[in-house]
């Protein structure tokens, strides 16, 4: 096995075979010393986080994790199933089950103990134990596609949600704009969220029009039709300079065009932020469950959806309601659907989206009271039937990929009740209790194409799981495509990612030394280490350095690419203590925040961590310090 692609979950032996491999490497690293670039453990080798007493499992083949929750007929989790009960399929076709773990969550849960780095030391993980018995819970509260007095409803019931947050229960908070936004991290400390939410305020989406305008523009439109009709002419039509009408389909072809652009612009954005997401959260054994708060959801991940709406048939026909157009674009032209959904099953995230729009009665929001004047009865009554039809595709196609999203996730969707924190809860606490499948396809040829999984039990038992995969092939991170994704990494505003594990040391200017020296210890457990000449091991591994000024202006920039061959021996080594790298930057006194990256072409995992940094004046320069 090479680490894991985007592709699936493969690297099933660090999630449940040997989940606390990174247990080993934090033991470690925390005892290190840091000097000149390179990492040495001052712990022998033999007994580096008792590695013999903690076996690694090592696979050749790709394998997929299917989560599994299990309900009875009163709602309850059914904790007694075994490997046999479970029959699994894909395409088809009976596949092995190579893997079973059960996780529940315990009704009291542990304390773990908190990663303690020594001065001018950093890390993208905190806690020496992570449990995938304890899945954590990502809320997001989505403000692209949703509007304001969406987003103030949505925004109370997740305070109430958040208020009653059960003990122990790992939560973090995001919101999505223009871009994803962390709000406030993992924490089961509930009036630490609460605060984090309270200070969220309403934002205006700018990539959509609201109800009321577009009826607007739709009956300026008709308007203009009526005037420039030859019954509005007067007597003498041949008198009139030029009909007026067509530019009523004029606006309405522009107002066709704006939707579909401002669609397809919140579809990419939206799709960026669950790849952000999924890298920032990648690094958490087990399941993560997404409640995703919104009123819309432009996107879906089944290979075969309608990419054209067929549910209502507009009144006017040149009015073209093809609110899922975007789809078409995005399964034809845009890859990267496949690639996120990928994503999103290689990391386990199931993804429970809610309707925050609750119970809508059709019809809700109509408005034909001003820019009438020109309208007769017949044209008032097209515009409101006009206005309708909208609102009921709209809802259709909401609903229709909230499912298609549940579905193909492991998650479910909710619709159609205004109990918001109910939903949020739910979907928390189905999440929290389920059994984890492991399978090695029967079909090696990794050709990107969809690949359906069906799971069934013998008993009465109802099953939820992601119902497939796309088989996307491992490839390689090279040139534009490796600087796109380190670029979207490094962001100051993005979370830091997790799919890469790695610890750092950042000593700021002495007397002796005039740069910012920063080493690097990447866990190479999740590095795709490819086979060598003379048995040595190979890898191509990015590391890139940004620091960013109190005003978050980017002020200095470093990156280098390794390419390092590895005899056994040295090999072995980094295992067990992390792959080193130096790196330096020259900045001047001030503060500052470093974002560190590193980024393994080979498998496409990316790791950041952020480090606040002061560097004092020339005067007291030996007295320079990284805050703490």
């Amino acid at each position: 096995m090479t680490g894991g692609s985007l592709s699936e979950p493969e690297y099933f032996e660090r999630h449940v075979m040997a989940k606390h491999a990174i247990v080993r490497f934090a033991s470690v690293v925390s005892g290190a010393v840091f000097t000149a670039g390179l990492l040495f453990s001052q712990t022998p080798p033999q007994a580096a986080g008792s590695s013999q007493s903690t076996p690694v499992f090592h696979a050749t083949t790709r394998q997929v994790l299917v989560d599994v929750v299990a309900i009875d007929h009163r709602g309850a989790f059914i904790p007694n199933l075994k490997p046999t009960d479970f029959t699994l399929l894909e395409d088809g076709k009976p596949q092995k089950i190579v893997g079973f773990a059960l996780h529940t969550t315990p009704a009291v849960p542990k304390d773990h103990p908190v990663l303690q780095l020594p001065a001018h030391q950093y890390a993208n993980f905190t806690n020496l134990t992570q449990e995938p018995d304890r899945p954590v819970t990502i809320v997001l509260l989505d403000m692209l596609n949703t509007s304001g007095q969406g987003q103030q409803y949505a925004r109370k019931q997740m305070l109430q949600f958040l208020k009653g947050l059960p003990p122990g229960r790992p939560v973090a908070l995001f919101t999505l704009t223009s871009k994803l936004n962390m709000v406030q991290g993992f924490t089961g400390d509930s009036d630490a969220l609460v605060k984090a939410a309270t200070a969220v305020l309403a934002n205006t989406p700018l990539l959509t029009s609201p109800e009321a305008q577009t009826q607007q523009e739709e009956i300026g439109a008709r308007s203009l039709e009526t005037v420039g009709a030859p019954s509005s002419m007067g007597p003498t039509p041949q008198l009139a300079t030029s009909p007026i009408a067509p530019i009523g389909q004029a606006i309405r072809d522009a107002l066709g065009s704006q939707d579909t652009f401002q669609k397809l612009q919140r579809m990419n954005i939206t799709l960026n932020a669950l790849d952000v997401l999924g890298r920032a959260v990648a690094g958490y054994p087990g399941r993560k469950n997404l409640v995703w708060l919104s009123a819309e959801f432009p996107v879906t991940f089944s290979p075969n959806s309608n990419p054209y709406n067929q549910a209502a048939n507009p009144f006017n026909t040149n009015v073209k309601n093809e609110t899922n157009h975007q789809l078409h674009d995005l399964y034809n032209e845009a890859p990267p659907m496949q690639q996120t959904a990928a994503l999103l099953a290689a990391v386990q995230i199931a993804v429970y989206p809610i309707d925050v729009s609750g119970l809508v009665s059709q019809g809700t929001g109509i408005d034909i009271t001003a820019s009438t004047t020109n309208l007769n009865n017949p044209d008032l009554q097209t515009e409101s039937q006009t206005a309708g039809q909208r609102q009921t595709t709209s809802l259709w196609d909401a609903h229709e990929a909230m499912t298609d999203i549940a579905r193909q996730t492991g998650g479910e969707a909710f619709y159609g009740t205004n109990d918001l924190k109910g939903a949020m809860s739910r979907s928390m606490d189905e999440g929290s209790n389920y059994y984890t499948l492991a399978y090695s396809p029967a079909n090696h040829d990794w050709n990107g194409k969809y690949r359906k999984i069906e799971v069934k039990s013998d008993n009465s038992a109802k099953l939820t799981f992601r119902r497939g995969y796309y088989a996307v092939p491992e490839s390689r991170y090279n040139g534009d495509r490796a600087s796109a994704a380190m670029t979207v990494a490094m962001r100051f505003s993005v979370p830091e990612f997790t799919m890469l594990f790695l610890k750092v040391q950042v000593l700021p200017p002495d007397a002796e030394h005039k740069k910012v020296r920063v080493d690097y210890a990447v866990d190479a457990n999740d590095i795709a280490f490819a086979d060598g000449p003379e048995q040595r091991k190979v890898a191509s591994v990015d590391f890139v350095a940004t620091a960013w000024d109190k005003d978050l202006n980017l002020v200095a920039h470093a990156g280098e690419t390794m390419n390092t061959t590895l005899r056994p021996d040295a090999y072995a080594q980094v295992l067990r203590t992390g792959l080193p790298f130096h790196q330096e930057l020259d900045l001047q006194p001030g503060t500052y925040t470093l974002r560190l990256g590193v980024l393994d072409r080979g498998n496409q995992k990316i790791g950041t961590v952020d480090v606040p940094l002061t560097i004092p004046g020339t005067s007291s320069l030996g007295a320079a310090k990284v805050s703490q």
